[in-house]
C-alpha cells in the first residue's frame, strides 16, 4: 500500500511539474522587445518560424488565433516608458511619437496576463487627434474628457497594441507610455 501511495505521489508531482513548466514556457516563448528603448514586447518574429508551437499556444489558450506575420502586428506593454510597472494606482498618458499606421488600436487588459478581460479600447477610428496630428490617450480609473481608457483600480494591467502595419514599417508601436501622477 505504501508503494502505491508513493507511486501516486510521484506521478501527480510529475504531472504538476510538467503542466507548470509548459505554462511558463508558453508565457515566455518568443517574447522580444518590439523596439530599442520602448516598453513594448512582441512575438511577431517568433511567429515567422513554423516550428514554435509554444508561441502559437499562447494565443490559442487565450481563445484567439495568432496574428499573421506581416499582416497584423501585436505588442504588449506591462511597464511605462521609464520601466515602471503599469498599475491602476497611477495615471498614464499614451502619446504617439511618430507616423501611425492606417488602422491601429490600443486596449487596456485588466490584469498582468493576456487572459484577463479587456477593459476598454481606443483606435484609429475613434481617437481624437490633436491639431498637430498626434494622439494622446489618458489611462485613468474614472472617465476623463478626450481620449480615455479605463484602467483597473489598484492593480497591475497590460496595454495591448494591435495594428495593420504599412509595408516597410518597423515593428515598434509609435506610442510612448508616460506616468503622469499616482493617486
Amino acid at each position: 500500500m505504501r508503494r502505491f501511495i508513493w507511486a501516486t505521489s510521484y506521478l501527480a508531482g510529475g504531472i504538476a511539474a510538467g503542466a507548470i513548466s509548459a505554462y511558463v514556457l508558453i508565457q515566455q516563448a518568443g517574447v522580444e522587445p518590439a523596439g530599442a528603448g520602448t516598453p513594448w514586447y512582441s512575438r511577431v518574429a517568433a511567429l515567422r518560424e513554423t516550428g514554435d508551437h509554444y508561441v502559437r499556444a499562447h494565443y490559442l489558450l487565450a481563445g484567439r488565433l495568432p496574428p499573421v506575420p506581416g499582416q497584423l502586428m501585436e505588442a504588449t506593454a506591462e511597464t511605462d516608458s521609464d520601466g515602471r510597472p503599469l498599475t491602476g494606482a497611477c495615471v498614464y498618458k499614451i502619446v504617439s511619437t511618430g507616423d501611425l499606421p492606417g488602422w491601429w488600436s490600443i486596449s487596456v487588459i485588466g490584469g498582468a496576463s493576456a487572459y484577463a478581460p479587456l477593459q476598454s479600447t481606443a483606435g484609429s477610428d475613434t481617437a481624437i487627434r490633436q491639431p498637430d496630428g498626434t494622439v494622446e490617450i489618458l489611462v485613468y480609473p474614472s472617465p476623463r474628457p478626450g481620449n480615455w481608457l479605463k484602467s483597473p483600480t489598484r492593480r497591475r494591467f497590460t496595454i495591448l497594441y494591435t495594428a495593420l502595419p504599412r509595408s516597410g514599417a518597423g515593428l515598434a508601436p509609435a506610442f510612448a507610455i508616460r506616468r503622469e501622477a499616482c493617486l
